[in-house]
């Protein structure tokens, strides 16, 4: 057997050497790699598209900021995250709708047709989900007082049919309910006078609407159901298994739908 010579002995070491090195050169550019993927998927996600779009005012609709949150029950207190929010009241020919402006989220309504949004931290995500879900709440507020939602309904069922007649019943609002207990959990006085203004301008254009409505829907039991029309919506029946809801604010009318 014939002993390797010198030559060959440094030519082993230096080839050992540069495998080395470019298993070490391809860890640092993997590395590398995959750090600057990470840094521009952080980039990428701080930037909320529809949070950042502005929103155009349609022709005869306003905004109000109003320094306090909405209070839709004031029977019960509002939850911690919500106490230090804002409200903003958006109104049209269709009538009004009250979203809430978390304390995180500037509003610029400098221009007079046109409004954006933005946060004061956007490394925070819940800031960045707060953002796009008040710009959607925002849009739906300004077409439901400009234009209308609509929702339409469909039974399906044997004898299935509904029909709308005047409910004979006297109703009590939330607020009414609030106002004439021994406690209220308004967070300030300007809020409670807020309410009831709005509630006050809500019940007026409801009397001129009309007597109130309840829908008598027949859906197989043995007795009718009967679901009082709440405040804000108007019911049409095109056909006996036919339901169409209009009405300004898209929330209450998922909720009754």
């Amino acid at each position: 057997m014939v002993a390797p010579t010198a030559s060959a002995s440094s030519f082993t070491r230096q080839l050992g050497g540069l495998l080395l090195s470019s298993a070490s050169s391809s860890s640092r550019i993997a590395a590398t790699a995959r750090i600057a993927s990470t840094f521009t998927s952080l980039l990428s996600v701080r930037h909320s598209h529809v949070g950042s779009a502005p929103l155009d005012l349609p022709t005869s609709t306003s905004i109000e900021i109003l320094p306090f949150p909405p209070h839709p029950n004031p029977s019960r207190p509002l939850l911690p995250s919500q106490r230090h929010a804002r409200s903003v009241l958006v109104k049209g020919p269709k009538g009004e709708v009250v979203v809430p402006l978390h304390e995180c989220i500037v509003l610029d309504s400098s221009n007079e047709k046109r409004i954006s949004l933005s946060i004061k931290d956007d490394s925070q995500k819940k800031q960045r989900g707060t953002w796009g879900l008040t710009r959607s709440l925002l849009a739906n507020a300004l077409q439901g007082v400009s234009e209308g939602h609509t929702v339409s309904l469909k039974l399906v069922g044997v004898g299935y049919r509904a029909s709308i007649e005047t409910d004979p019943l006297p109703r009590r609002s939330k607020l009414d309910i609030a106002l004439a207990g021994s406690k209220s959990f308004f967070l300030s006085e300007a809020a409670k006078q807020a309410e009831i203004d709005r509630a006050t301008r809500a019940q007026q254009a409801v009397e001129k609407q009309g007597p109130n409505m309840r829908l008598h829907i027949r859906l197989g039991y043995s007795h009718p159901v009967l679901l009082p029309v709440p405040y804000g919506i108007q019911v049409q029946i095109p056909q006996p298994n036919r339901i169409v809801l209009k009405g300004a604010d898209k929330e209450q009318l998922g909720l009754f739908a």
